[in-house]
């Protein structure tokens, strides 16, 4: 070393070795002063508790998923019937006196970037509305502002970051004076990273003096929440109640009545909303019951002839899959920190771009980086009870996941505006809705009405509107 290590980088070293990281204190020796520092610290805050379980995880990774004692979960699916309607709006009232009595908070997790789009900025930063081109951030504030006046509910949001967008997310708020919504409403909170792997085990640095590291996982949600006193926050405050959702979905129905009612109404502590699968292989986890017990299984870990598997009506047999939409209860938050064991770690295997031990950046082989994450769903393993509840798809499921084609931002702004004219239909405006909408149409602010129900005390029967068409108080 070039110079003589103090107690705590001797004892980073010490720990590098005994972990069988020796080859990072040997990228130590080649940095100057300022790249020791960086990397020192990085590498003194590692957990290498954990770090000793990725490795075990890497030599002896879990086995498959047993199908022998799973079957479909029971839905609270889409009424259909008079009376199934009418007791719809018993479960609706349920959850409107929840929102009403300030029960009520919503999470967001918005840790990712838009690289997968082309966009180099935090997704939710996306710009995401057909006609005036305002954000997914900018969409779901509209929406919490739109809840807290009709339910006259604080309605508090909390967004996970992660330490990539973290910064640029809260100055996105602060320039747009927070959407309306109140600085002192809106809290952050950063989600924790992992290093990751190479098939040995061993770190691997983005830098010279920067190691390589990716997010925990949405199911890293209810560490963060501990960690950043927000759960704290909430159940002092009095909410007992998260609406969570995550950022690329651009139809997400904000504080839905509906669904949590079916969550009191069950009794539930942990909830998911869940949508037919529009075939075998879509990238939706399963909604079953294992052992009898709720459970959302991977899609990436559902074999392909058990996804096939079909009825006798033709009807795929596990056919609802979960939109990453879920209630929970804070006590029920709490239950799952208590644990343990905690939620299981998953592995995704990557390629990054690394710098190798003589310093040059590299393209890793395919697959050869180890990703380690949780998933939010898992936390179903602590919960008494379930309610997994059907919404449409075309209304309420829009992901903003690819550059083009499915899941894309075109093909969610199609289905945002195929929803906003069913929602003039509905209230009676002399509307058609095209077969294709190829080029801006409409356009429907929150705060004019954020559903069908909204929209019939905005508009006379009759109505026909020219498009393109602007809504907007």
């Amino acid at each position: 070393m070039a110079r003589r290590l103090n107690k705590v980088e001797r004892k980073v070293v010490e720990s590098l070795r005994e972990h069988g990281q020796e080859h990072a204190v040997r990228w130590l020796e080649g940095l100057d002063e300022e790249g020791r520092r960086s990397l020192m610290g990085q590498l003194a805050g590692l957990d290498f508790e954990r770090l000793a379980q990725f490795r075990a995880l890497i030599e002896t990774p879990p086995t498959d998923v047993s199908f022998a004692d799973v079957r479909p979960a029971p839905i609270a699916k889409l009424p259909l019937t008079e009376a199934q309607q009418r007791a719809e709006k018993e479960v609706e009232a349920i959850g409107e006196s929840a929102l009403r009595a300030n029960r009520v908070a919503t999470v967001t997790v918005a840790g990712g970037q838009g690289t997968r789009l082309g966009y180099d900025h935090p997704k939710g930063m996306y710009p995401i509305t057909p006609i005036r081109g305002q954000s997914l951030f900018h969409l779901f504030a509209g929406s919490i502002l739109a809840a807290r006046c009709r339910y006259g509910c604080a309605l508090p949001w909390l967004i996970m970051t992660s330490p990539t967008n973290d910064a640029e997310t809260r100055a996105f708020f602060w320039e747009q004076s927070y959407f309306g919504l109140g600085a002192d409403t809106v809290h952050f909170f950063m989600q924790a990273v992992n290093p990751i792997l190479d098939g040995d085990g061993r770190l691997l640095r983005a830098e010279a003096d920067q190691l390589l590291v990716g997010p925990d996982g949405h199911g890293g949600t209810f560490d963060a929440l501990a960690k950043s006193g927000l759960l704290n926050m909430l159940r002092e405050g009095g909410s007992d109640l998260i609406s969570y959702f995550q950022v690329d979905n651009a139809l997400v129905t904000v504080a839905d009545r509906r669904f949590i009612g079916h969550h009191l109404k069950k009794g539930a502590d942990f909830s998911c909303k869940v949508v037919a699968k529009r075939d075998p292989q879509e990238g939706l986890g399963l909604a079953v019951l294992k052992a009898d017990l709720p459970m959302v299984i991977e899609y990436v870990d559902v074999p392909k002839e058990v996804a096939a598997a079909r009825l006798t009506s033709g009807k795929l047999r596990y056919q609802y899959g979960s939109i990453a939409i879920h209630v929970m209860d804070v006590p029920f938050a709490e239950r799952v920190l208590s644990q343990e064991r905690g939620l299981t770690w998953h592995i995704a295997r990557k390629r990054y771009e690394i710098v190798d031990d003589g310093g040059r950046k590299v393209l890793s082989p395919a697959g050869g980086c180890y990703k380690f994450e949780r998933f939010i769903f898992d936390a179903l393993a602590f919960a008494d009870e379930c309610a997994f509840v059907e919404v449409r798809r075309d209304t309420e499921f829009g992901p903003v996941k690819n550059a083009e084609g499915e899941d894309s931002p075109e093909s969610a702004r199609r289905l945002l505006q195929r929803r906003w004219l069913l929602w003039l239909k509905e209230a009676g405006a002399d509307v058609k809705t095209p077969k294709e909408i190829s080029a801006p149409m409409i356009e429907v602010s929150p705060l004019y009405a954020a559903d069908a129900d909204d929209m019939r005390e905005r508009i006379r029967p009759g109505w026909k509107p020219s498009f393109p068409l602007v809504l907007e108080p």
